[in-house]
């Protein structure tokens, strides 16, 4: 028996337990592989038992041993829940419930997505990765510019399988910074590698904090050699996800790297009709359908809009003709752009690839140092803003540093040339 082993089992039980905890204790196959000391158990229903009733015991034990670094849940199904002298019906329930538990998955839910030549690839994968998680495309990497229903269709693969967890970068840095603040790091890693596969919404907003991309990445590795499945989206491709380890960067390379384009005019016709059945045939006429399927639509979110919008008119009774000229009229006159400070905000993030937040954020990188720059020298030159009124967009920079980044975007060729390409893209906009 691994020595190691041997010495956590003495010592939990050393630890004064109720049968109760007892119960509990006897429900774990402890292993210890890599010195992470491994809890197999065979449902999630009593992975949540041990970690309300014995897990802080479990854990107070491990790190009595110097050599074991983490604990850690690994789910088996297989694993046969064992029969205790403890007799109580709490337990007799417990035991008739987990040897009927099965992990389900229904795929109808992804009925509900739109789908079109724009998505037809992610959702195909989706499925797949739904339907057998680990054994294909692992992991599952998908981006596209925001609004295009890149968390819609994590959210639809979260609720299409009951072994599945969704968490946005938010909480994941969330929790992995108290988790360390705290010393209750395991406890996250156990939650989110409970499950057959993990979902993780926008990682860009990772780029430049090292701890949680090698967290990240430690965890992608955990999900491969366990025959579990990763999905990860992004506003970006792997390759422009700058201050990621390059270790990471090949992991997400070797599994499938997928897009999601805007919406086509065909999704957008198809959705107008669906929604007009769904409401009689009353909502819109059929040349309604053509004229709103000639807009230029961008995203689920300019759908959505127009969506709303025709269906509160005709409950208000304004006209929804009128409503569809008037949005015809404009995505005709769409050359004429008015240079607001979110629309050189988004040009910025777009041009150098780096989300608006991480631009607006401490980050002291060379990288977003240059778009910081370029954004400043366009709203000076293009806007009234004075620069204290910049400096809020830049994340409430006083005016004495909004005039340092000024001042460098001056004296940069780099910069200057990008100034000049955007007044050329200006010019060439409105002259067609």
């Amino acid at each position: 028996m691994n020595h190691n082993l041997q010495i956590f089992k003495e010592k939990i039980l050393q630890e004064n337990l109720s049968k109760t905890e007892t119960y509990w204790i006897d429900q774990i196959d402890f292993q210890i592989v890599d010195n992470d000391l491994n809890l197999c158990v065979n449902s999630e229903f009593v992975k949540t038992s041990i970690e309300k009733k014995v897990f802080d015991k479990i854990l107070n034990v491990s790190k009595s041993i110097s050599e074991i670094d983490n604990c850690i849940f690994i789910l088996d199904p297989s694993k046969k829940v064992k029969k205790t002298e403890l007799s109580s019906p709490l337990v007799e329930e417990v035991i008739v419930f987990e040897e009927k538990e099965v992990v389900e998955v229904d795929l109808s839910v992804f009925n509900n997505l739109l789908v079109g030549s724009s998505n037809n690839l992610a959702i195909t994968a989706a499925k797949n990765v739904v339907q057998s998680p680990g054994s294909r495309f692992n992991p599952l990497f998908i981006h596209g510019k925001p609004g295009v229903g890149k968390t819609h269709l994590l959210k639809t693969m979260e609720e299409s399988s009951r072994s599945s967890y969704y968490i946005d970068s938010e909480s994941f840095l969330e929790s992995y910074v108290s988790g360390i603040k705290n010393q209750s790091i395991d406890l996250f890693k156990n939650k989110i590698r409970s499950v057959d596969i993990l979902l993780i919404d926008d990682i860009q907003f990772f780029m430049g904090k090292k701890g949680v991309s090698e967290e990240l990445f430690h965890t992608i590795n955990y999900f491969l050699n366990n025959n579990k499945a990763v999905v990860l989206v992004s506003d970006q491709k792997p390759q422009d996800l700058l201050g990621f380890p390059e270790r990471l960067i090949s992991r997400i390379l070797n599994g499938l790297v997928t897009d999601i384009e805007q919406p086509s005019s065909e999704m957008f016709k198809d959705f107008l009709i669906k929604i007009n059945e769904e409401n009689n045939k009353t909502l819109l006429t059929e040349s309604n359908i053509e004229d709103l399927s000639k807009i230029d639509i961008s995203s689920f979110r300019d759908i959505n809009g127009i969506v709303n919008s025709l269906v509160i008119n005709k409950q208000t009774g304004v006209n929804n003709t009128d409503y569809i000229l008037g949005l015809v009229r404009s995505s005709l006159n769409q050359n004429t752009i008015v240079l607001t400070p979110e629309y050189i905000f988004d040009y910025v993030s777009n041009v150098h690839q780096i989300d608006k937040k991480l631009i607006s954020s401490k980050n002291r990188s060379l990288e977003v140092g240059a778009a910081r720059h370029l954004l400043v020298a366009l709203m000076r030159k293009h806007t009234d803003l004075s620069l204290s009124q910049i400096g809020l967009y830049l994340g409430n920079r006083s005016h004495s540093t909004v005039l340092s980044y000024l001042n460098k975007a001056k004296s940069s060729a780099v910069v200057l040339r990008e100034i000049n390409s955007f007044d050329n893209k200006l010019n060439m906009v409105e002259a067609s």
